[in-house]
């Protein structure tokens, strides 16, 4: 199974309140996905401006998007987009989802749960707690905004 099929899959997992992902909850759910399901052949991160990041996510990001599985939904703010999964990406997910291990589409669907149940700051500081390797070059400090 290709990562883009599980990146898809995480877009597209049915959760409450999340049917629109923010660049950074993708980067961040992706993350957990490898470190806590013990995933290893999947995007490599690196430490980067809001934590762990791999630029390869946004280039699949945009190949989903042109291949009209996902769409970009622009921000209030406009300078970013939300991403959620079209008809055709549901169409996809039936294909990628009989193939899937069910442990594998359980563990994603619960980091999807977990996201969900985060704020942006309360999802940066978990994981810059619990991976803190990956928070040195980060441009956000946390403890002075959970003050």
């Amino acid at each position: 199974m290709e990562k883009r099929d599980l990146l898809l899959y995480f877009i597209y997992a049915p959760v409450k309140n999340l049917e629109l992902m923010s660049p950074l909850q993708i980067m961040k759910g992706l993350f957990l996905i490898k470190q806590e399901l013990g995933l290893e052949d999947f995007y490599e991160f690196e430490p980067y401006l809001y934590g762990p990041c791999s630029f390869e996510v946004y280039r699949d990001l945009e190949f989903l998007a042109k291949e009209n599985l996902i769409t970009q939904v622009p921000s209030a703010a406009g300078r970013w987009s939300y991403y959620k999964i079209t008809p055709l990406g549901r169409s996809k997910i039936k294909e990628v989802s009989s193939s899937m291990d069910e442990r594998l589409a359980k563990g994603i669907l619960e980091v999807k749960k977990f996201i969900a149940g985060k704020g942006i700051f309360e999802l940066l500081q978990y994981v810059y707690s619990k991976y803190p390797e990956y928070a040195k070059n980060s441009i956000i400090n946390l403890e002075a905004l959970m003050r």
